[in-house]
């Protein structure tokens, strides 16, 4: 009669919601550090969801497929996991657990966290938008939302402005780097074949972003103002 008893009692205990199941998962021992921010792997993320979530799914919007050509956008009548825009380019992931659907969105971004336009895109970092935008959703839905409290995705952090007698503005500008056609370089390189008409320069200065679209234009600035 006890036995039954408390099986009784276990049938009537209110069923966790998948949000709340999946707060009270403690992702700490899981967590890795980029560039100074926390961060979760993606196959950790689905991993830990699928052990409490067998039948959980996941997927990946599809778009119509539009490329820029000539000044204006072309239909290639493909779909495709991605939306390429003026601005740069978005993937939305989607989860389903236990019936519940839960989506997110996020841009394709360099590895400085700065937005990526068609020029400079490439599957490669299309799939790690993906794989990121994937654990988004999953903490969306209750996985490590912890995690994005006060941060997006690991990126960069500023850099402190301080005074330096070492080197004067224009000079840091031009010694800022980056990479160009694969291969690490500087600011004031670039703006040297940017200006000498370099095709492959322009439209890497077209797809710059953030920090580094700021440093261009500073330097730019500077050289019309100095006549150069």
């Amino acid at each position: 009669m006890t036995e039954e008893i408390k099986e009784k009692k276990e049938e009537q205990k209110p069923k966790l919601s998948v949000y709340a199941t999946l707060q009270k998962i403690d992702v700490k021992p899981y967590i890795k550090k980029k560039m100074g921010l926390d961060y979760l792997s993606w196959a950790t993320a689905w991993g830990l969801v699928k052990s409490h979530y067998p039948d959980a799914k996941k997927e990946f919007t599809e778009y119509p497929e539009y490329i820029p050509s000539k000044g204006e956008w072309i239909s290639t009548g493909r779909q495709v996991p991605y939306r390429l825009t003026p601005f740069g380019c978005e993937v939305e992931a989607t989860v389903t657990i236990n019936g519940e659907k839960t989506s997110q969105n996020l841009y394709v971004m360099d590895n400085r966290g700065n937005s990526v336009k068609a020029q400079a895109l490439d599957m490669k970092l299309i799939n790690k938008a993906q794989q990121r935008c994937l654990v988004k959703a999953l903490a969306t839905a209750g996985l490590g939302l912890e995690i994005y409290a006060g941060e997006d995705l690991p990126e960069e952090p500023a850099k402190k402005q301080t005074k330096s007698k070492d080197k004067p503005v224009k000079q840091k500008l031009e010694d800022y780097p980056i990479t160009f056609n694969g291969q690490p370089t500087t600011m004031g390189i670039l703006m040297k074949h940017f200006k000498e008409g370099n095709s492959a320069a322009v439209n890497y200065v077209n797809s710059l972003g953030g920090e580094a679209q700021k440093v261009f234009e500073e330097l730019l600035n500077s050289k019309a103002g100095n006549g150069n």
